[in-house]
């Protein structure tokens, strides 16, 4: 009895479950290309950090 409860259960809710699942990892995913970006980024190539002509 208790295991017909569980199956019908799981079989409700597994697709709400997965598509859950997958917007977190596409979010973490997201997150972890923008912290990567921000690591790997060379200030020397950012335009916008240097106002007026870089002195050497």
């Amino acid at each position: 009895m208790r295991d017909q409860y569980d199956a019908r259960l799981w079989n409700d809710s597994h697709e709400e479950i997965s598509k859950s699942a997958d917007h977190f990892l596409h979010r973490v995913m997201q997150a972890f290309r923008v912290l990567h970006r921000i690591e790997w980024s060379a200030p020397w190539a950012d335009e916008r950090q240097c106002k007026r002509p870089c002195q050497s």
